[in-house]
């Protein structure tokens, strides 16, 4: 049932019932409170006058010359006085008032000590007993009692007052608990109202934070920063598809022109292996292309897989240009590595090596055949420095900003041959972002160009 109504309500129920509870244990506990609190108090007033009576009875030379007018003395209404003698427990003297409904149990009479003072509930009865020595032959049992009428009249006071008050102390406390609740949920159903203007389209919109510095408002900032993760998040996919769509689209169609000429009319098995072979060209650059493509549109927690782990410059090269030298072989280039410093450094050392090679295709293909390309390792001041130089076409000047958009190629005439996508230096600025370095491009067309990659 309660599953069908909203948060506020159910907290207004919840609240309503848990309040009956405690006002219902506390009317209890009070009730309870006040009985055992007046049953004492007559039992003290019984003490005080069966005490007054042992006094008048031990005056007297006989039991029955004790006048019982302790009703009149103490102005105690009802009181009723009794002395029964000890051994047959036979009414000696009593209050001309004595109800005779109160009975006396012998074995109970029979197990009194001497001078304790006991006290024993019968129907509407509260009766206080003591067994006294009267005088060396004879011993008394003396009896003082009152009803409960005070009592009852006391307690059925309490009832109707609380009666009267729970309800009401109910009433304001919804009330109240009603205007706390809405009041607590008007930030939330502001916050509600805020996002319902949010949509995949314009993620750009974000919440208004409120001066205070309390849950709502710490919810409020984690839903902003999700907001700006998932703006980023739709960026990268658009960006991605944007891209995709557009650098795809040429080898695209270079297939389809491949394909449709080779199917035009029969051909010899020469030219159909001409057509495979483009066909297969660019569907190797089309494949490269996704993957650079995805390694970009990944955010940096998709990127690092592993811990930061201890590194050697020297080994994350070698590694690197190992896995290049088929590449540089085939251009006719020569690698020489020059360990100037050995460098520790914690990193990725995924990461860096896709970085370093990156840097080393680009030297390689765009260096002139016989050439050679030094790498250094080596510190300078606080920074970390690894340097890669060619001696090939370089970079004009007013593009050496530009070498790092994506899809950027600095030689048009060489698009297709390079065999590059335009790609590699996004992902290598992307991975030194992430280990918070710097590169530095130095290059003079003809001449050559130095890549410097910095750590700190």
């Amino acid at each position: 049932m309660t599953t069908k109504l909203s948060i506020k309500k159910k907290l207004l129920l919840h609240s309503f019932f848990i309040q009956l509870v405690i006002l219902t244990i506390f009317s209890y506990s009070l009730y309870k409170a006040l009985e055992i609190s007046t049953v004492d108090k007559f039992q003290a007033t019984l003490k005080v006058i069966i005490l007054d009576v042992i006094d008048d009875v031990k005056e007297k030379e006989k039991v029955e010359d004790v006048v019982l007018d302790e009703n009149k003395e103490y102005n105690f209404e009802p009181l009723y006085i009794r002395i029964l003698d000890n051994k047959n427990h036979q009414k000696i003297v009593e209050t001309p008032n004595f109800p005779s409904n109160i009975e006396h149990d012998d074995n109970y009479l029979n197990t009194l000590k001497e001078n304790i003072i006991t006290f024993e509930e019968q129907a509407n009865y509260l009766i206080s007993r003591i067994k006294i020595d009267f005088n060396t032959n004879q011993k008394i049992i003396v009896e003082v009692a009152t009803t409960k009428d005070m009592l009852w009249a006391s307690l059925e006071n309490l009832f109707y007052i609380l009666s009267f008050i729970v309800p009401i102390i109910l009433i304001f406390s919804i009330i109240g608990g009603n205007f706390i609740i809405y009041k607590s949920f008007a930030p939330i159903e502001k916050i509600l109202s805020e996002l319902k203007n949010i949509s995949a389209n314009d993620l750009s919109a974000r919440l208004n934070n409120s001066n205070n510095q309390d849950e709502i408002n710490q919810l409020i900032t984690e839903i902003n920063n999700l907001l700006i993760r998932l703006e980023s998040s739709f960026e990268r996919i658009s960006q991605f598809s944007s891209d995709a769509s557009h650098e795809l689209k040429t080898p695209l169609t270079i297939i389809k022109g491949e394909l449709e000429i080779a199917l035009r009319k029969d051909r010899n098995i020469d030219e159909y292996k001409q057509s495979l072979k483009t066909s297969l060209e660019e569907v190797i650059v089309i494949e490269q292309t996704i993957n650079d493509l995805l390694f970009l549109a990944k955010n940096e927690k998709d990127l690092i897989t592993n811990k930061m782990e201890l590194l050697y410059f020297d080994e994350i090269i070698d590694e690197s240009i190992n896995e290049v030298k088929n590449f540089a072989d085939l251009h006719q280039i020569k690698i020489n590595f020059e360990l100037v410093d050995t460098i520790e450094f914690k990193g990725y050392s995924n990461l860096l090596k896709i970085a370093i090679k990156n840097i080393l295709k680009n030297a390689i293909q765009f260096s002139h055949k016989d050439s050679q390309i030094i790498v250094k390792s080596y510190k300078k001041g606080n920074t970390f420095n690894i340097s890669i130089q060619d001696f090939g076409i370089g970079i004009p000047l007013n593009e050496q900003e530009k070498i790092f958009e994506k899809f950027y190629r600095t030689d048009k005439s060489r698009n297709k041959n390079s065999g590059g996508t335009g790609l590699g230096m996004s992902i290598v600025k992307k991975i030194i972002d992430i280990h918070k370095g710097s590169i530095k491009i130095e290059s003079l067309e003809n001449i050559g160009t130095t890549v410097t990659i910095s750590f700190f």
